[in-house]
Formats: C-alpha cells, structure tokens, sequence
C-alpha cells in the first residue's frame, strides 16, 4: 500500500522548526533576545506543537527508534560537550566550568530523549475507549502542573519537559484516533474557523504585546520549577497558549503540496539537531556583534540555516548514525512517516 503524505503536517514542520530556529538565533545571539516579543510568541507554542505532531504520526516500535534516537542523542551530546569545551578553553576558562553528564541533555537534545520516553508509553495509553483517553489527559495535565512544584530534577533525563509536554503529545496521539481538533476546528464550519483562528491569532500576538514585559519566555521552556503561585499560572495559561495556536495552524496551513517547504518539512529532525552546534560556535565568533541589534540579519541567518540543514543529504548522513538489531537494518528515506516529527 503506497503512503500518501500529509502535506499539510509538511507545512506545520516546516514552519515550526524555521520558529525553532529563529527563536534560538534570537535567543543565542540576539542582544536581549529576552525583550523580543516575536521571541516569547515562538516559545509559547513551538514545541508544544512539534510533540503534538509527533504524537499523532507515533507508532509503537521501539526497537526502531532506539537504534536511531539513542544514538542520535549521544553523537549530538559528545558533539555539543567537545564544542563548549573548545570554546571555554579557547575563552580562557577551565574545564571544570563544562559540566559533562551523559544523563542530562544538552541544549535542543532534551526533545529526542523526551520522544524515547513517549514511545515506552505507548502500550500503556494506546486505547480506542474515549473515556479513558480523557483520563489519561486529565492525569498527563495534573502531572505536567505538579512536576513544576519540584526543585531537585536538575533537568535529569529532561523530566520536567517529558512532563510538562505530554498533554500535547497525547492530544496528538488520540487526534490521529478520533480527528476531533480537525472536525470540528475546521472541517464542519470552514469560512467561520478561519475568521475564529485569524481573530485569536490577532488577539494573542496583540496580548504579548501588550505584556511584554510581564512576560518571562522561561515560562514556556516546561524545565523550569515554580518560583511563585503566579509561575504555576502561566504555566496552566501557557499550555491555553499553545492549545490556541495548534487549532490556528492546522485552520490556516494549507494542504497542497509546496514544494521547498514540503523538504523542509520532510526533513526537520536534520535541521533540528545541527543547528544548535552552528549556534554554539555562531555564538563565540566575531559575527555574533555585527548582527546581534539587527532582527533583519538574525531573521536572514535563521532563514539561511534552516534551508541549508533541510537538505536531503544532512538526512541520509543522519540516518547512518543507528544501532543494528536483530532485526536487521533500520530503512531509512527522508520523510519516513514512522520517524517522530515527520509525516
């Protein structure tokens, strides 16, 4: 049976990880990349909506995707640490200044541990009973609000993100079940939904402009503990956020087939996982002061980037890096639907 594509989650991803990338340009080498608006926006719903998308192409195969995340995370992991150690000697720093823990992951690497962990859930929340769906949304919410209450995780094996975002991957895994989100946030009332989604997105981006400085884009990061009674609620008013604007883009992504974009979108696990060793060297080279005050460069950098790693050979090099079961060779061709964050 030949796999038809969805060209419409090619769109999403492709747009999504372009924000991935923007907002860590913003984040790394921006000057108070804090004070952008643009920047919390991207933060407030960016991976929420990846795991959603990974959570409604997730399939259970565990053998498969430890052969290719697992080693994926201690490459990228090895990669980032030589890096910072590099540069900290280079800087003039000590050694001891680079913490090397195999069990905390560096930077963008948390996603693919958290992936590795949703995929053990599978057995257990895998149900075509709609009641026990909710449950299990139910408890991944209560779940997600009370791992912020803990101080002691330390980013341990990216605890506090896998639950933070699991309400998203499974409202992804069960709206593959049911197509609740789509029936009825577009399908049943198309003209109505667009002008809904086209007004909330002008409300959102009008509300974080309006709070900008009120806002604190660690709010959104999922790995952070409660300060106060007011982080526990933007936390519950961050997930709103992202809720929001998953229903805005699967209202307002088109369904054709774009060519550049659907490469993008085809091969963002590349785009991923190599931009943020370009961003950790990026960062202490001289070019970083000559674009750092300017959202024009920071923009045409992230541009650039994300188009360089879509490339199809980034994937095929990627798609080297496994561990070979028993099973055999894992195939492997850029856009493979069993592939977390592709469809």
């Amino acid at each position: 049976m030949e796999y038809k594509r969805n060209y419409q989650f090619d769109n999403m991803k492709a747009l999504l990880i372009f924000l991935v990338v923007l907002g860590h340009v913003f984040r790394n080498l921006g000057a108070n990349g804090d004070n952008y608006v643009v920047y919390k926006i991207i933060f407030s719903f960016h991976m929420p909506a990846f795991l959603f998308i990974s959570g409604y192409f997730m399939k259970y195969n565990p053998k498969k995707l430890f052969a290719r995340l697992f080693p994926l995370y201690l490459l990228f992991q090895v990669i980032q640490t030589v890096e910072r150690m590099a540069i900290t000697c280079l800087q003039g720093g000590s050694l001891q200044d680079v913490r090397i823990d195999l069990f905390t992951p560096r930077w963008t690497l948390w996603y693919l541990v958290v992936l590795m962990a949703y995929q053990l859930l599978i057995p257990l929340i895998d149900t075509e009973n709609r009641k026990h769906q909710l449950g299990f949304l139910i408890l991944s919410v209560c779940l997600g609000l009370t791992i912020g209450i803990t101080d002691d995780t330390d980013n341990f094996l990216a605890m506090s993100r896998a639950f933070s975002f699991l309400p998203f991957f499974l409202l992804g895994f069960y709206e593959r079940k049911n197509h609740f989100m789509l029936t009825y946030g577009k399908e049943r009332f198309p003209r109505a939904s667009k002008t809904g989604a086209a007004v909330m997105a002008a409300f959102l981006i009008f509300s974080f402009w309006l709070h900008n400085r009120r806002i604190d884009p660690k709010d959104f990061f999922g790995s952070e503990d409660y300060a106060d009674v007011s982080a526990f609620l933007w936390r519950l008013l961050g997930w709103v956020f992202a809720f929001l604007w998953i229903m805005i883009l699967l209202i307002w992504v088109p369904e054709k087939r774009i060519p550049v974009v659907e490469t993008i979108g085809s091969n963002t696990m590349s785009v991923y996982l190599v931009h943020g060793g370009i961003l950790i060297l990026l960062e202490a080279s001289p070019l970083t002061g000559l674009i750092q005050h300017s959202i024009v460069g920071l923009t045409l950098l992230s541009v650039s980037l994300t188009l360089l790693l879509s490339w199809n050979g980034f994937e095929r090099m990627l798609g080297k890096v496994r561990i070979h079961t028993q099973s055999g060779k894992v195939p492997y061709k850029p856009g493979n639907p069993d592939v977390p964050g592709r469809g």
